[in-house]
């Protein structure tokens, strides 16, 4: 039987060498570096990962230069698997042994070509995402903050994007006597909608909605001791989204607000339905449904203002005066009776000539200005005309 040759002598003692260059046994390269180094390689990015998406809300920069750092470790690491198992098993193939070999470099072109998808379909989608919060959110929209009633009522409406919490704070610190936060927005940022509700609820403050509050508004709606909307205003509710979530991020996600809304005081179904809906759709629970759930507190119909009295202008003031050609300036008086007869009088009445109404209804006319070498007649002290 015929021995397999013998492998290269090592050029280079270091491990991370002769994998590369294929020195080490296949089993070795393709069980202990791809198999045992990769889980060890996933379980530190992991935990990393976690680290920093608690700190990605307070610093994002720190968040995205940490993704691609990321990705540029599962390429370095994938490349240096790859190639090592490839030499390695090209020097097993040698040996007589074809098909383990055949199998291997078949199972590393799989490899590479599942990295470079995710790549493609997550990273990519994922480092944009970041790239968004970092750049301020466009796709969220703007926002802003309203002082209302001398103080008491402050209202936020726009999209929740990266900072908005912090605002809030500002605001709720320098304003001692809010008492309630009036809501109107599309949603946006699920970690600052967290920590607006958090500041509300810890202030005591109320939440209202007149016109939507939807997906992580909801949140910061759900942190208010006692929640108002009146009857057209809506409460949207759907699953949490990011950009570049696999299927199994998606179902965390959705674990994660199921238990975020029982905190907040939902029950159990609820909270199940509030995220069935999709990322691109919205569920809206009817008010009889909110009130059951205690998702809302109250029900209120706003009062609608008196219209404003608009002023009289001079010309109508002399209509108002005298509304017809032979208008009544005395009005009977209460309980007087116009009948004729005995113990019965008529209240005397006085006419204004039509004439002279007209002239009193008509808009006054703007003065003539003479020059100087003509010589002016006299002149109506009203009215601006010139008399004969």
């Amino acid at each position: 039987m015929a021995m397999p040759p013998p492998l290269p002598k090592p050029a280079s003692k270091s491990y991370l060498a002769r994998h590369w260059r294929g020195e080490l046994s296949l089993p070795k390269s393709y069980w202990v570096n791809g198999l045992v180094g990769g889980s060890a390689v996933g379980f530190a990015i992991g935990a990393l990962a976690v680290v920093i998406e608690r700190q990605g809300d307070v610093q994002p920069i720190l968040w995205m230069v940490s993704l691609i750092l990321t990705w540029v470790v599962v390429a370095l690491f994938t490349i240096w698997q790859a190639v090592g198992v490839w030499r390695s098993a090209t020097y097993y193939r040698r040996s007589g042994r074809k098909f383990w070999g055949g199998a291997a470099q078949v199972a590393t072109v799989l490899g590479l070509l599942n990295a470079a998808y995710n790549f493609v379909f997550f990273g990519a989608a994922q480092l944009a995402g970041i790239y968004e919060i970092v750049t301020g959110d466009s796709r969220v929209g703007p926002h802003r903050f309203q002082v209302l009633a001398n103080g008491q009522i402050l209202e936020f409406s726009g999209g929740i994007t990266f900072g908005v919490a912090g605002e809030l704070e500002e605001f709720l610190n320098a304003m001692g006597s809010v008492k309630a936060v009036r809501l109107n927005s599309i949603g946006g940022r699920i970690l600052e909608a967290q920590k607006m509700s958090d500041m509300i609820r810890a202030r005591g403050l109320s939440t209202s909605v007149t016109q939507d509050c939807m997906s992580a508004c909801t949140i910061v709606f759900l942190g208010g001791k006692e929640r108002f909307m009146t009857p057209s205003a809506r409460l949207g509710f759907h699953q949490p989204a990011f950009r570049g979530m696999t299927a199994a991020d998606r179902r965390a996600a959705i674990s994660n607000e199921e238990a975020r809304l029982q905190r907040l005081g939902l029950s159990k179904e609820f909270a199940i339905r509030a995220n069935v809906a999709s990322p691109d759709g919205m569920w809206y629970p009817d008010n009889d449904e909110l009130l059951r759930e205690n998702v809302v507190t109250r029900i209120v119909t706003p009062q609608t203002p008196a219209p404003p009295v608009k002023p009289a202008l001079p010309n109508q003031a002399a209509a108002n005066a005298a509304p017809s050609a032979s208008a009544d300036v005395a009005q009977p008086a209460p309980g007087a009776s116009l009948q004729a007869g005995a113990g019965t009088f008529e209240t005397p009445r006085a006419r204004i000539p039509a004439d002279l109404l007209k002239r009193l209804m008509e808009p006054p006319k703007k003065a003539v200005v003479l020059p100087p070498s003509a010589a002016p007649g006299p002149v109506a002290a009203t009215g601006g005309q010139k008399l004969p």
